[in-house]
């Protein structure tokens, strides 16, 4: 099978790396030409799990000239997800399918939107892993995979998929309701992500602090509440049970905390966002996970402040009294 793994990150890496050492054609398309020439200079280096090695694999951030693949990878962040639409169409050949198996809500429906429901394929993955410099991933956890057509159906192509993957060594099931699996792993994510990063903890530690504890039932009990107003059906019966007992016992970096430490924009929108969006249309009050997005998008705006490099407290204070004035605000 001839694949393109779309974002060679931590996901993508990790993916890529064990799809070549299978045997597989594989082709690496980055936007980042940092991590292409790495990975071009000195092979791609995976560790962790498996063991530290370097794994020979094309790496290229110009798909129009890749040849036609069987399957695209969809391992960007959510806020990349149009642009990796974009990139799979020019990828795909004549029977193509892309398969998410990204964090948050809405990338499924970018995909379709760009690609068409019978050129997508869903699901979601709960491997952990990290990028330690360009070219270079950590395979911290394993985890299963689970997806399915959209439609619910079983087809020859999924169970090829299915195939591809375990050559690869990875648990797959496939599911009849990849959204139901999809909700489940977001209100996951939702649960313990943002509480990472804004606090710089890893789990563990977040279930060890009795107050992020409980903040944590808040969030989780608004996100069942946005899942009953909407008529979902979980994958996973007690996500609650789910997102205490991971909490609790895994000490990875979840990703939103890597992109915070690595000055990026997180996937927030795509997740706790999400769902405060998904509230307001249903009229359901969530103001604990609108309090944890205003928290990780001041964090994100510190970043890009120092990323900037801030003006003189002077400066900042005359530019926003000018502003003030130019406004009308306060009177005067």
């Amino acid at each position: 099978m001839r694949i393109g793994v779309i974002g060679a990150g931590a996901m993508g890496g990790m993916f890529g790396g064990r799809f070549a050492e299978a045997g597989q054609h594989v082709v690496l398309v980055d936007a980042n030409p940092d991590v292409v020439a790495a990975i071009d200079g000195a092979g791609l280096r995976l560790s962790g799990v498996g063991g530290d090695r370097r794994i020979a694999v094309p790496a290229t951030t110009a798909p129009a000239g890749v040849d036609p693949v069987d399957l695209a990878l969809i391992t960007v962040d959510a806020n990349h997800t149009r642009a990796a639409a974009e990139t799979a169409a020019a990828l795909q050949g004549d029977d193509g399918v892309a398969l998410t198996l990204q964090n948050g809500i809405g990338n499924v429906e970018a995909l379709v939107d760009v690609l068409g429901t019978e050129c997508v394929i869903a699901g979601v993955t709960m491997h952990s892993c990290a990028v330690t410099a360009p070219g270079e991933v950590a395979h911290t956890n394993v985890g299963g995979i689970w997806f399915g057509e959209l439609d619910g159906r079983a087809s020859d192509r999924v169970a090829a998929l299915k195939e591809t993957f375990e050559v690869a060594g990875h648990d797959v099931t496939l599911v009849a309701d990849p959204h139901g699996w999809i909700w489940s792993k977001f209100l996951l994510n939702c649960a313990i992500n943002p509480l990472s990063a804004a606090t710089g903890l890893r789990q563990g530690h977040i279930a060890r602090v009795p107050e992020l504890d409980a903040l944590q039932d808040r969030i989780v009990d608004e996100c069942l509440a946005v899942v009953a107003a909407k008529g979902l059906t979980l994958a996973d019966p007690d996500v609650r049970a789910t997102v205490k007992r991971t909490t609790f016992l895994k000490y990875n970096k979840p990703s939103m905390l890597q992109h915070v430490a690595a000055g990026r924009r997180t996937e927030i929108d795509a997740l706790n966002g999400a769902l405060v969006r998904a509230a307001r249309a249903l009229g359901v009050p969530v103001p604990t996970n609108e309090a944890i997005v205003a928290v990780i998008k001041g964090i994100e705006r510190a970043n890009a402040l120092r990323a900037e490099g801030e003006d003189s407290v002077e400066a900042l204070e005359a530019a926003a009294e000018a502003e003030a004035r130019a406004r009308g605000l306060f009177g005067g």
